[in-house]
């Protein structure tokens, strides 16, 4: 499966009330009290896997931002508009090769003498990826 185009969210890995690490999903976090705006800001983002072999990580503006904050950032290279009202605020190389998706991490150094790949295989499992600590779906 090739996965060009937007993924959302689904589910995030988090540590429960006994320090275990459980899959939730974002619209019972989004419907929370309890979590905080930035949180769900970030909950709120996408990832384009885009024919350029750049995944983009997208999410809404922060709100109450005015449009003069928003042109000085462009204009300083601190921020990239992606369409009306978002922004990218990381981008990674991808690639498709052999049937599996991996995104380059940019990880360097090495193991027991052994340079390490900065490449990392994003698993496929029935119309879910899994990207670090994100289940993705096909939006």
């Amino acid at each position: 499966m090739k996965p060009t185009g937007f993924w959302k969210i689904k589910e995030v890995l988090k540590f429960n009330d006994q320090f275990e690490r459980v899959w939730t999903d974002v619209p019972q976090l989004l419907d929370d009290p309890e979590t905080d705006d930035s949180d769900k800001r970030l909950l709120s983002s996408f990832f384009d896997f885009r024919d350029d072999g750049i995944i983009a990580a997208v999410m809404p503006l922060p709100e109450g931002i005015s449009q003069e904050e928003i042109d000085q950032a462009v204009a300083e290279g601190d921020l990239e508009l992606y369409g009306d009202g978002l922004m990218c605020y990381e981008k990674y190389p991808w690639k498709f090769e052999d049937g599996k998706i991996s995104i380059n991490t940019g990880a360097q150094g090495e193991i027991l003498g052994e340079a390490i790949s900065p490449w990392m295989e994003i698993p496929e499992d029935n119309g879910i990826l899994t990207l670090f600590s994100y289940h993705l779906i096909k939006s």
